[in-house]
């Protein structure tokens, strides 16, 4: 390789590296990324729908993926935002769906409701261990989307 061919093949390098540098930080493109997740502010605030079980004595119990019919994180977050979004047929539906899936699960027999929930959360106080989980108050306001009994015993 000659010098010339060589110290052109390491300008169009150079140039390819730092071209994500002057571009949109939302132009993102293969092979080289801007990271878009990462190059502008985020919202700190969080709407997100959930799915809990509630105990008799009014605690909250988590409840898998596999009590809302998947084995699959995404496809249980896309179903219970879907449902948010739908009217409160569909939820009532939803709701119905996961409590028969809780009144087989042995590991949640003291459940005794479920409650599908909408929620506006600080993203970062749960991430830093603040939220309810952690002992503290519950990082966000939330309303209650639907509310359905957990009926055991039966088929």
């Amino acid at each position: 390789m000659t010098r010339r061919l060589a110290a052109l093949v390491s300008l169009a390098l150079c140039s390819a590296v730092l071209a994500p540098a002057v571009r949109s930080p939302d132009d993102d493109g293969f092979p080289l990324s801007t990271y878009p997740m990462f190059a502008a502010p985020r919202p700190r605030e969080l709407t997100m729908a959930s799915a809990r079980g509630v105990t008799g004595d009014g605690r909250s119990r988590r409840l898998s993926p596999g009590d809302l019919g998947t084995g699959e994180v995404m496809q249980a977050f896309a179903t219970l935002q879907r449902a948010a979004a739908a009217g409160p047929g569909q939820r009532a539906e939803l709701c119905a769906a996961i409590a028969a899936r809780v009144a087989r699960d042995a590991e949640l027999a003291d459940v005794i409701a479920v409650e599908l929930v909408i929620g506006i959360y600080d993203a970062v106080a749960i991430v830093a261990g603040r939220g309810a989980d952690a002992g503290g108050d519950p990082a966000g306001r939330e309303a209650v989307l639907a509310r359905c009994d957990v009926a055991r015993g039966q088929p």
